[in-house]
């Protein structure tokens, strides 16, 4: 456990740590000059206790560094598998957190690279070798160098170039060598034209471009253009026959977000984090010429984040790809005419550029060059409302060197005329004039795409034209950013934490509101029962309105425990008795709401859980004070609330000086009652029970949790563990032996031997037997957890060596029992006499259990029943240890053993209600000076209050009723004290 997790500053760790430390040292000090100590022996014992408060307060502070330190070591040699434990808040868990993901990245990044030198080694070898076994056909003679046998070669060359092209934009896109050349774009004409030329990939898909009129974005449009290509050829390949793909774009404020979207199969959702991969396929035995190598969504996506954008797949049915990019839309002015603007057209308030190439269009999937010089041109749209024609010019295929969209899903091919202009790497050649409009066309626009067929639409882009317009500059070379201002963590900084239910807050208000009723100006008794009924109801109630499925057999044994034991306030009286069963009660309850239990660290854990939930619930509850709050009448009943005091008050201040019976009568009203003495105190009880209703439906929503112990076993020669348990053994077996010859010797056989009384004998080394017992505990616990076993033989031997260890302590046990109940016959039962009787008790069922789990064990079966099984022992040990009613029991053997001359009246008369009936046996006087002393101390005098009914303190007092207690009795001198 590490105690200081919950603050976020180390800095304030280490302050708290020597604080307390100097505060322990203090203490020291102070407790050894009372005790008579010396100055060094304080300062020694100081020292120690200060060092070891420091190793456990800092726990944790300093562990994450150390391992940091050997991950760093272990990834220096290439082994990316180790992680830090990170669980602190501070700066160290900050680093711990940041130090695991850069290993997962590296190690992400090693795996990536691994992959791609084998898949580029495998894409280059398939073209190549085809390749090569052509050319060897043809150098052999086995092939005459015909038209279709260089159009194989030519191919499988195409795909080696195409392959080639898609790495080298992969590596400028990583390097930053390619620049992003910003202009202003129509995405109306973009659009289409990426929609068309998309559509003569397959003729069973029908592509739609679905973009207002006017929609426009700041962006590189060769790269901008590639990625769009590459989307559409990908939905247009992976559609069924006769589906549509379609394409749209809108604009969000300064946000663009341009969607694909296709009525295919569609991407599983384990798969959506790598189609983004270089060289990723959903079918990895597809072939390179079926659907391309894997690059087209790589290059997509590097495109999209250097435009500062995010590319995703949408969650609905199909693929539906989504680019977002902030901040590129261009913002449109209000214009003063009202004549709509016609599809395709491009607004004049866009910034101008330098009038750029329109390529003709052709199929994307015809990768056969065109003869040189065979172009067209085809005008682009005018700005609105003055028309200006935009030049066109003829592109020769072969003098492109850029790669441009393919029909291929996800790959771009070879370059075709139609995507020349759209290439970064070129620059723009002077334009052809056309011929100016005559004035009488200046009012009506041009239509952007005068071929009404979508796949005849006019080049990739059309930029506004300005002749007049300087040509674009490509942006400088900017160096790396800056990094980010660290921010340290706040103090207390928010933890992870489950969505808090909507009931949850009525329902503590319940709990609360039971507990501020039930509890308070009583005893202990019938309102703690009802509270905590109350609460565990409120609680439950929240949990199952969420569909809490935790109830396990576990879960209802450890509740039906709880309440048991919360029930003993009803029927016992004893505040010794009570007060520790109601706290097992609350931390039972809590382990069987966390639901861990399978270890020791899980039973500790749990039983603390609900404590440990009182840190994070300002943080828990927020959200739904946020919501109780959130509506409009909050601000208006204060208001009205405020105006209406000040009013009351001013004119009834008036009219108390006007008229004296008013006055009267206003002081009467405005009186303070009585209860609102009890207000403040059942104020915070109500928040404070609350608070603990809300804890518990916290603890019940999170996951279980089981801390993983810290592995100590060593492995260790067997030597060095067989002969100190065999010594053990051996000396306990000859123990056992003598107890045996006592048992059946008595008291004849301890007076020849020991020269001492039987009594005298119980009472000599009863203690020491319990402290025995306890110690044969922590040596079978150290033996199962420091001990490293290497096989079968090792397990049987260890439990041949443990059993009879356990066998012979039990024996012991009976042994104690023995003499307590001889000792008990001689001086009586008094309350630590019964409790260590209990003890006893529990200890022989400890080690049942005990040699139950090892016999479990030995069966390779798992122990994970024992730790919760031991709670559930030990709970109901505490059950029925109240149902033996101990204060009976003492008053009882008190009278029956010593009988009245050698009572000791102040010992039993703080006996609580539950010794009044035997109490009541005694003669007068001493009668009455033991109970009016009994009757003072538990305030049986007076009846209790409805929720502090106790049916013990009842049963007092209707003995008292029928045989009343003598006020002149003359009681007795004080006789000698008994022993403990």
């Amino acid at each position: 456990m590490r105690p200081l997790d919950f603050l976020g500053r180390i800095k304030v760790k280490l302050g708290i740590v020597i604080v307390l430390a100097v505060v322990a040292a203090f203490v020291v000090n102070e407790v050894g000059i009372n005790s008579g100590l010396t100055r060094n022996i304080r300062i020694a014992i100081a020292v120690v206790l200060a060092l070891i408060m420091v190793q456990l307060l800092a726990r944790g502070m300093t562990k994450p560094l150390r391992e940091m330190a050997a991950a760093a070591q272990t990834i220096a040699k290439g082994r990316y598998g180790m992680r830090v434990s990170a669980t602190s808040r501070d700066e160290v868990g900050e680093l711990a957190r940041a130090f695991n993901a850069m290993a997962a990245d590296l190690g992400e990044v090693d795996r990536q690279r691994r992959e791609l030198v084998a898949n580029v080694s495998h894409e280059l070898r398939t073209p190549i070798t085809g390749l090569q076994a052509v050319l060897e056909n043809v150098v052999d003679g086995v092939s005459t160098p015909d038209v279709d046998t260089l159009g194989t070669a030519l191919a499988q060359t195409q795909r080696l170039g195409r392959l080639v092209a898609q790495l080298l934009d992969l590596s400028r896109l990583d390097s930053g060598a390619r620049l992003i050349e910003a202009e202003t774009l129509d995405m109306v004409s973009m659009c289409r034209q990426a929609a068309g030329e998309a559509a003569l990939a397959r003729d069973d898909v029908t592509v739609e471009s679905r973009v207002r009129p006017g929609t426009a974005l700041v962006a590189d449009p060769g790269l901008l253009a590639q990625v769009l290509a590459n989307l559409l050829d990908n939905a247009v390949r992976h559609s069924p026959p006769g589906g549509t793909v379609r394409l749209s774009a809108r604009v969000s404020g300064a946000d663009v977000e341009i969607a694909v979207v296709d009525g295919g199969p569609g991407i599983p959702p384990s798969e959506r984090a790598r189609v983004f991969e270089r060289f990723s396929r959903l079918d990895a035995g597809r072939a390179a010429d079926a659907g391309g190598a894997g690059l087209g969504l790589a290059i997509a996506k590097e495109i999209v984040e250097l435009h500062g954008g995010l590319i995703r797949i949408a969650d609905r049915p199909g693929c539906h790809m989504v680019i977002h990019l902030p901040g590129r839309a261009v913002v449109r002015k209000a214009a003063g005419a009202s004549a709509p603007e016609p599809s395709g057209a491009v607004r004049s308030d866009l910034p101008p550029r330098t009038p750029s190439v329109v390529p003709p269009v052709r199929a994307a999937a015809d990768s056969t060059p065109e003869p040189e010089g065979a172009s067209e041109a085809t005008p682009a749209a005018p700005s609105a409302p003055t028309p200006v024609p935009v030049p066109a010019e003829t592109a020769p295929a072969a003098s492109s060197e850029r790669v441009s969209p393919s029909a291929e899903a996800g790959e771009p091919v070879v370059p075709s005329p139609g995507m020349a202009a759209a290439s970064a790497a070129s620059e723009p050649e002077p334009p052809i004039p056309s011929p100016a409009p005559s004035p009488s066309d200046s009012s009506e626009p041009v239509p952007s795409d005068p071929v009404p067929s979508v796949a005849a639409s006019s080049g990739p882009v059309s930029p506004v034209p300005d002749p007049a317009a300087p040509p674009p500059v490509p942006s400088a070379p900017q160096g790396p950013p800056a990094p980010p201002a660290y921010v340290p963590p706040s103090l207390f900084p928010r933890p992870d934490l489950p969505e808090a239910p909507r009931w949850m807050l009525p329902a503590a208000a319940m709990g609360g509101l039971v507990a501020a009723i039930a509890m308070p100006y009583a005893s202990v008794g019938l309102g703690v029962a009802l509270t905590a009924a109350a609460m565990g109801v409120a609680a439950l109630i929240v949990l199952l309105s969420v569909g809490w499925r935790r109830i396990t057999p576990w879960t209802v044994g450890l509740a039906l425990l709880a309440y048991a034991l919360v029930s003993v306030a009803i029927f016992r009286d004893a505040d010794w008795l009570v007060t520790p069963l109601l706290l097992a009660a609350f931390g039972i309850a809590a382990l069987g709401v966390s639901g861990a239990g399978t270890g020791w660290l899980g039973v500790i854990r749990g039983g603390l859980s609900v404590v440990l939930a009182l840190p994070p619930l300002p943080w828990f509850i927020s959200a739904p004070t946020k919501r109780l709050f959130k509506g409009r009448w909050l601000l208006p009943a204060l208001g009205s609330a405020g105006i209406t005091v000040v009013l009351l008050g001013v004119f009834g201040l008036l009219f108390s000086s006007a008229d004296a019976v008013f006055s009267a009568f206003a002081r009467d009203l405005l009186q303070a009652p009585g209860w609102t003495a009890e207000l403040p105190y059942r104020t915070f009880l109500f928040g404070v029970f609350g608070l603990l209703v809300v804890a518990s439906v916290l603890v019940g929503l999170r996951p279980v949790v089981e801390p993983e112990p810290p592995n100590l076993r060593a492995p260790v020669s067997r030597m060095v563990w067989v002969v100190p348990l065999a010594g053990l053994d051996l000396l306990f077996a000859s123990f056992v032996t003598v107890q045996i010859t006592v048992l059946f010797g008595g008291s004849r056989r301890v007076l020849s031997t020991a020269g001492l009384t039987y009594a005298e004998y119980a009472r000599s080394g009863f203690f020491e037997l319990v402290t025995v017992s306890v110690f044969v505990l922590g040596v079978v616990g150290a033996a199962v957890v420091l001990l490293q076993l290497r096989g079968a033989a090792d397990r049987w031997l260890l439990a041949g060596l443990l059993g009879p260890l356990c066998a012979f302590t039990l024996v012991i046990l009976a042994s104690a029992l023995h003499r307590l109940d001889l000792y008990t016959g001689a001086y009586g039962l008094s309350r630590l006499r019964g409790i260590v009787e209990a003890t006893l008790w529990w200890l022989a069922a400890v080690f049942v259990l005990v040699l139950v789990a090892g016999a479990v064990r030995l069966a390779r079966r798992g122990t994970t029943w024992f730790s919760r099984t031991l709670v559930l022992v030990t709970g109901l040990s505490l059950l029925a240890f109240a149902v033996w009613n101990p204060e009976a029991r003492v008053a009882e053997t008190q009278l029956s053993v010593r009988g009245v001359n050698r009572l000791d009246h102040d010992y039993l008369a703080g006996l609580s209600a539950e010794a009044v009936p035997a109490l009541d046996r005694l003669p007068e006087p001493v009668r009455s000076c033991v109970l009016r002393d009994v009757v003072v101390a538990n305030g049986l005098e007076r009846p209790d209050p409805w929720n502090g009914w106790n049916l013990a303190r009842e049963r007092a007092r209707d003995v008292l009723r029928r045989h009343p207690v003598q006020k002149d009795a003359e009681c007795p001198g004080p006789p000698s004290r008994f022993r403990g």
